[in-house]
């Protein structure tokens, strides 16, 4: 991602889908004796958790004459459960404590005229998120502290790399605020991507650390008539877009500003080869391209640009950048780290021609 960012999705195969309570069947046997637990079910199978407001059925012997059920410590109102000898079908309330309430037990307790039962059972806390990290550039081996809420149930975290790599190197704290987590083997920061932490509850993604982008070997793979272009920092409005030109930018959206850029030469509008390179540079990262493409150009786009992806105009066109009376829109193609990115033809000989921000 290229903001950090958070996100939450369920990062098992169980889970929390509501249920119809009487989709189960019930056996009719006898109910003598002390009370046994020997399942928790919801209609994907047997679970060992799950959140306030589901159903579930508690499977076992003995369960005819139950008088309480407790979750963490917390007794549910019986009258709205379906007892029977072997099963009991019940809504958890939301009134149930999680971890993230309180210290909790973990425990589901049936307690009948002969006895009590019990088994461990997790009602989970609120989706995870990730604020931050205390390191700006972690290596493989560093222990890094995590920052977040409802970093409670870790299950792994996975760092980026060729592939995501998991690991199960990590500490949480007892209060679900922060985990201190060790980069394993595999990470590569220069892959782009996020740092995820994956719970019972779900997982939370925040933006890994990147190293600062490098334009390196910019040069012009055909001959031009055309002034040398130049890599720039931190993209403004009044800044001048051509190398060999005074015109400046007088509106660029919010999300660009800021941005690593290509000033590009406006003579070398003259080359118009199709399917020819005129110029390359390589990216040490994975990089967001971005080519902001004059729409006096054209409405056919220039062959070298098909697979690009044609970033939103906005509900009024706003998200256009404007030189004088021209405007440019953005075509976005993200390239991983070492590519080197070759660019064509502007396909219109008088009008201004196209520039380059990365990010």
């Amino acid at each position: 991602m290229n903001t950090s960012t958070v996100i939450s999705k369920v990062c098992t195969g169980i889970l929390l889908v509501p249920v119809l309570l009487g989709s189960w069947g019930c056996d009719k046997d006898s109910d003598s004796g002390a009370p046994v637990i020997t399942e928790v079910r919801r209609s994907t199978g047997p679970v060992t958790y799950a959140s306030k407001g589901n159903g579930i059925q508690i499977v076992g012997s003995g369960l005819g004459t139950t008088r309480s059920i407790r979750f963490n410590g917390y007794e549910a109102n019986i009258h709205t459960a379906t007892i029977e000898p072997n099963s009991i079908l019940i809504v958890i309330p939301q009134s149930v404590p999680t971890i993230e309430d309180q210290a909790v037990n973990d425990l589901l307790e049936v307690t009948t005229s002969e006895g009590v039962a019990s088994t461990p059972f997790i009602i989970l806390p609120g989706s995870p998120s990730l604020s931050g990290s205390d390191n700006a550039s972690p290596a493989v081996g560093d222990v890094v502290t995590l920052e977040g809420k409802n970093l409670y149930y870790v299950q792994w975290v996975s760092f980026p790399g060729t592939t995501p790599v998991k690991t199960t190197e990590f500490e949480t704290s007892a209060d679900g605020l922060s985990l201190k987590v060790t980069v394993p083997e595999g990470y590569d920061p220069l892959s782009g991507g996020d740092i995820e932490v994956c719970t019972l509850s779900g997982t939370a993604a925040l933006e890994a650390p990147r190293p600062p982008l490098e334009i390196t070997e910019l040069k012009y793979v055909a001959t031009v008539n055309a002034a040398e272009w130049q890599v720039k920092e931190n993209l403004q409005v009044g800044d001048v877009v051509y190398v060999d030109r005074t015109a400046v930018f007088g509106q660029i959206p919010e999300f660009y500003l800021g941005s690593t850029w290509i000033s590009t030469a406006t003579d070398s509008r003259s080359f118009n080869t199709v399917g020819a390179t005129l110029a390359s540079f390589k990216v040490n990262r994975t990089t967001d391209v971005y080519i902001a493409r004059n729409q006096g150009t054209g409405t056919t786009i220039e062959e070298w640009l098909a697979g690009w992806e044609e970033m939103p105009r906005g509900s009024n066109d706003e998200n256009y950048i404007g030189i004088n009376t021209d405007k440019f829109w953005m075509y976005k193609k993200t390239f991983p780290a070492g590519s080197t990115v070759e660019v064509g033809r502007n396909g219109h000989t008088s009008r201004s021609p196209y520039f380059i921000i990365l990010k």
